[in-house]
């Protein structure tokens, strides 16, 4: 599985369903400089989805992979605190 790196901001996000766990789980999408977007669901029972609305309108990078049906799952988020 190979890991991608996207740096942009959020734009627009959804809560999902919880896992079995209670765990949250949000889909997002983020937008970098260039215009180029991302959208994107955090793992199951990640724990990035607990910082996921932390400094919203900071810029962040995402750690990401994607499955072989072509969804795009958020491993790591590191936000950029200015």
């Amino acid at each position: 599985m190979k890991k991608l790196t996207f740096t942009g901001k959020l734009i627009d996000y959804e809560r999902r369903n919880s896992s079995q766990y209670g765990n949250p789980k949000y889909y997002g999408v983020f937008e970098n400089e260039k215009g180029e977007t991302l959208e994107a669901t955090t793992a199951t029972d990640a724990s990035c989805a607990y910082g996921f609305l932390n400094y919203e309108k900071n810029e962040r990078t995402i750690t990401y992979h994607v499955t072989k049906t072509g969804n795009c799952i958020i491993d790591y988020i590191d936000i950029h605190r200015n």
